[in-house]
């Protein structure tokens, strides 16, 4: 798991924003390099965190190596307001749209 997929600067911004959610940031930006992250130090740090928290790191594992640990069912249903808007930031961001953020988006309802 040490070599990267994500080699692009958007996905190396959303991997990074989602390993400084604040929930696990103390615990991830240790293992944060200019190379990108020491994902055996994270992983470690894994077996200790909630399964919010381990969410989040799979997550971000899923887009900078490009595995599939993460079952999207998992995003609605495990992670927080917080956590979750997060990752939807960071989704947007591999898209390209650094600048997009949840509360920029309408509500579904008065979207359909």
């Amino acid at each position: 798991m040490a070599h990267s997929t994500a080699t692009g600067a958007p996905q190396r911004a959303a991997v990074h924003h989602i390993l400084t959610t604040p929930s696990i940031a103390g615990r991830t930006t240790p293992h944060l390099t200019e190379e990108g992250p020491d994902w055996a130090g994270i992983l470690d740090e894994v077996a200790t965190m909630s399964a919010g928290q381990e969410l989040l790191v799979r997550v971000a594992h899923d887009l900078s190596e490009g595995t599939s640990l993460t079952a999207v069912w998992e995003l609605p249903e495990r992670l927080g307001p917080g956590p979750f808007s997060r990752v939807v930031e960071a989704l947007a961001m591999c898209r390209g749209e650094a600048a997009w953020v949840v509360a920029d988006m309408p509500p579904l309802a008065a979207a359909a």
